[in-house]
């Protein structure tokens, strides 16, 4: 007898297909989103998140941080971490940028390698290399360690 285990699919993966984005998406011009609030660029989202890509590619989001524990306030990746995550820590490690301007609906910023997407639906997808978080209207996923 074999478990229903082994015949289970394969979780679908969430994230956006970067091909998409890039074919179909607006690319804004990274320089149209500093602010003297801190270094590196800094935008806010149709789901009200203050996002930033700044030293070295490390790059997050602050506010509603849908699905995340109780009391998490951040999502990210910063330079020399070996996970994309969502904790206390992170927040202290975020630089005070706040965000001048909104990153439309399907557009997408590029700086220091990394990438921010706008989706459709409001959600929020940063990437960089292996090391991405996808903030949607009703849950958050982190990539793998």
């Amino acid at each position: 007898m074999v478990s229903p285990a082994a015949h289970s699919e394969p979780t679908a993966d969430p994230y956006p297909d970067s091909d998409l984005i890039l074919r179909s998406y607006h690319l804004v011009k990274y320089d149209d989103y500093f602010t003297a609030s801190a270094g590196g660029v800094w935008f806010s989202t149709p789901l009200g998140l203050n996002c930033g890509i700044w030293d070295r590619g490390s790059f997050g989001c602050a506010g509603d941080i849908r699905g995340a524990p109780p009391g998490t306030h951040n999502v990210g990746w910063v330079n020399g971490n070996i996970v994309t995550r969502y904790d206390w820590l992170l927040g202290i490690q975020f630089p005070p940028g706040r965000a001048e301007r909104e990153l439309p609906a399907r557009s997408y910023i590029e700086y220091n390698g990394t990438r921010c997407a706008t989706m459709a639906d409001s959600s929020t997808y940063c990437s960089r290399g292996p090391f991405k978080f996808f903030v949607t209207p009703t849950g958050t996923w982190l990539s793998p360690p």
